[in-house]
């Protein structure tokens, strides 16, 4: 069942001659068998690829959802399938390198044919151009869902010859694990600036403190926010999710959410400038504390936060930017982690706890000084974080085009490794 049409129409409008173009059918099959008594529970994840539950628990620190109700309701998997999770719309097709067993939500591909060979599809299966393609298919896909096999099966595939397949895989393992280690001496001077600058509020907040006081002395509000599933994103009120917020307490909003609120819910969750929002709900416990200062441009939107969120609101006499210092400090945010309970896969932090925690007690003259204090310092720190992102942006953005150039014969991959030797 293979064609050959060539140049053809999308993503792969201009393969090389010699290679041809197949159906996805043709190249792998939907495995729909039961789990087998002596299979491990996998974990399909964008970052890591597909681990043990129990690995990948302990190398994230994250909890997940034990599936309780036997091996009836969980799907085979054998070494060299595909597993599309439920990050699927943003490329979550993983290659598995073991065999083992996923739950029932999610698509199991298993190649087919001696000439489908699974290092090659690794790659193109995660290539940017292939995820475009996909994603053209499908009509409202959000996270939390699985591309299904009647929708994988309509965007067909390249055929490169055997032996081409594997210098392309060969020259992309090799390739890729160069940036790889570019991006992750990126990161870590980026976690070693983050550290620095948490020494540098810690320190300041600390200094010639009157002592410690309650959070919720400094309080005006402390609330929660709505509940509700997300609308049709270009319809209804914004509602901010802890997920727009950053590690360092700042707000990275891409794609705003939506959602259709009563008049009562949006009056009551509705944002000002100067609200602290405090992340009390995560499937991550170091997500849990992050706090970010609403600015004028979230004020802007009219936008109200979702209810694993908790608002903050500071009382008359109290720096708003001092408390979001305070929230996001090492003290504080360990105080957090003591506080935090987990519960169903999920960390949660009760928002009337959230008061409970000890900051640093300074005059409201003082709190300003400190504010300007570390403004100034932490801009400096920021600054170079920021360079540090953005190499590991570009690092990035060259790792999917070299793979997407690779995957579909833009580069002769021989000649490539050639030269780069």
């Amino acid at each position: 069942m293979k064609s050959t049409c060539n140049p053809c129409p999308g993503w792969l409008d201009a393969i090389p001659s010699n290679w041809e173009i197949i159906p996805a059918k043709a190249a792998f099959l939907e495995r729909r068998q039961r789990s087998r008594t002596t299979d491990v529970h996998l974990t399909p994840s964008q970052k890591f690829g597909i681990l043990p539950q129990e690995e990948y628990m302990r190398i994230t620190g994250t909890r997940v959802v034990l599936n309780l109700e036997g091996q009836d309701n969980m799907k085979h998997v054998e070494a060299n399938d595909f597993v599309i999770h439920l990050r699927s719309f943003q490329g979550g097709i993983e290659w598995s390198s073991l065999p083992g067993k996923v739950s029932m939500a999610y698509t199991v591909l298993s190649p087919r044919g001696r000439n489908v060979l699974p290092a090659y599809y690794r790659w193109t299966l995660k290539s940017l151009a292939y995820i475009r393609e996909l994603s053209s298919t499908t009509d409202q896909l959000r996270d939390g869902q699985s591309i299904k096999y009647s929708t994988f099966a309509k965007v067909p595939l390249p055929l490169p010859p055997l032996d081409e397949q594997r210098a392309i895989a060969d020259y992309l393992d090799h390739e890729t694990v160069q940036i790889d280690a570019l991006v992750e001496k990126q990161e870590e001077l980026a976690a070693t600036l983050r550290e620095r600058r948490r020494s540098v509020v810690d320190r300041e907040l600390d200094s010639g403190s009157l002592g410690h006081t309650r959070l919720k002395n400094l309080l005006d509000r402390n609330d929660g926010g709505v509940w509700g599933e997300d609308a049709a994103r270009s319809e209804g009120t914004v509602v901010l999710r802890s997920t727009e917020q950053t590690v360092d307490g700042r707000w990275r909003i891409e794609d705003p959410a939506r959602r259709s609120l009563t008049a009562k819910e949006f009056k009551a969750a509705l944002l000002e400038v100067g609200d602290l929002l405090v992340t009390k709900t995560s499937g991550s416990s170091k997500h849990i504390g992050k706090t970010t200062l609403v600015d004028e441009h979230v004020s802007s939107m009219s936008a109200c936060f979702g209810n694993f969120m908790q608002r903050l609101r500071a009382r008359s006499g109290t720096s708003p930017k001092f408390l979001w210092y305070c929230l996001n400090s090492r003290a504080v945010r360990e105080q957090f982690d003591l506080l935090s309970t987990t519960s169903t896969g999920l960390s949660n932090l009760n928002g009337s706890t959230i008061g409970s925690v000890l900051v640093p007690l300074h005059p409201e003259s003082k709190q300003y000084e400190i504010v300007d204090h570390l403004d100034e310092q932490t801009s400096r720190i920021d600054t170079l974080i920021a360079k540090a992102e953005e190499h590991i942006a570009l690092a990035n953005e060259r790792r999917s085009a070299l793979i997407t150039a690779a995957v579909t014969g833009q580069i002769d991959v021989r000649t490539a490794a050639q030269k780069a030797s």
